[in-house]
């Protein structure tokens, strides 16, 4: 497997970019190597050398090169998580939670969220574990609790945990906090625009503008009219 992990290293430094990768490095505020490859390429590469590997080699892959500390190798190790051929289990959960305490920053934390989140469904009662990320000192790890369970903001899921969650993160100033909780009513709000108008006008005070104007953005102008927009 290290062969196949060299080779994939290889390819994608080849195609470096200098100048995408120190932008992108200062963009994401990121202490890693940077190289500066696309998202495609990246998938290019998995493709041509990890397209034939089973669920177990792909796994073993998948942590060799998360432990690089390459940028672009990182990302693709999440593209690997989310493989078909990889069962999205408590097994699958484990090792993904192993990444998480490496993420400090939004790119490799909502790729590795898009495997994981299949888990947590197929899984529910992991939502008890993602709870505890709630009171984290890290706050990657506490936004990590509201974008890895987006599922639950959909028609049909229960969303009132998470929403006590968000209600808890409202005094949080960090502006990715901030984010997230508006995400996640953005995404209630698509089939239960009454419950994130509930919400807003009983924390409006506590919300930054990114928040706000996240969680209003699906809305039409008569459900904005219901929110209590208090100074």
């Amino acid at each position: 497997m290290r062969e196949i992990t060299k080779k994939i290293i290889s390819d994608i430094k080849k195609h470096s970019n200098f100048f995408r990768a120190e932008k992108e490095k200062k963009y994401h505020k990121s202490k890693r190597e940077h190289f500066g490859v696309s998202y495609s390429r990246i998938q290019k590469t998995l493709d041509t050398y990890a397209g034939n590997l089973e669920a177990g080699e792909l796994i073993i892959l998948a942590k060799e090169l998360w432990k690089t500390n390459i940028f672009e190798c990182m990302l693709a190790s999440t593209k690997i998580l989310k493989n078909k051929k990889i069962k999205k289990d408590k097994s699958t959960w484990k090792n993904g939670i192993k990444f998480l305490r490496d993420c400090d920053g939004w790119a490799l934390e909502d790729g590795l969220s898009l495997s994981l989140r299949e888990c947590l469904i197929n899984h529910p009662e992991l939502l008890d574990e993602v709870e505890k990320w709630t009171e984290n000192k890290n706050f990657w790890i506490r936004r990590a609790a509201l974008v890895f369970t987006l599922p639950y903001a959909k028609e049909g899921k229960d969303p009132e945990r998470m929403l006590k969650w968000a209600e808890k993160y409202t005094p949080d100033q960090e502006w990715f906090i901030q984010k997230a909780i508006g995400w996640w009513l953005r995404e209630l709000s698509k089939h239960n625009p009454g419950r994130v108008i509930e919400f807003l006008n009983n924390n409006w005070r506590n919300l930054k503008t990114v928040a706000r104007n996240e969680a209003t953005r699906k809305m039409g102008e008569k459900h904005r009219g219901k929110i209590n927009q208090q100074p």
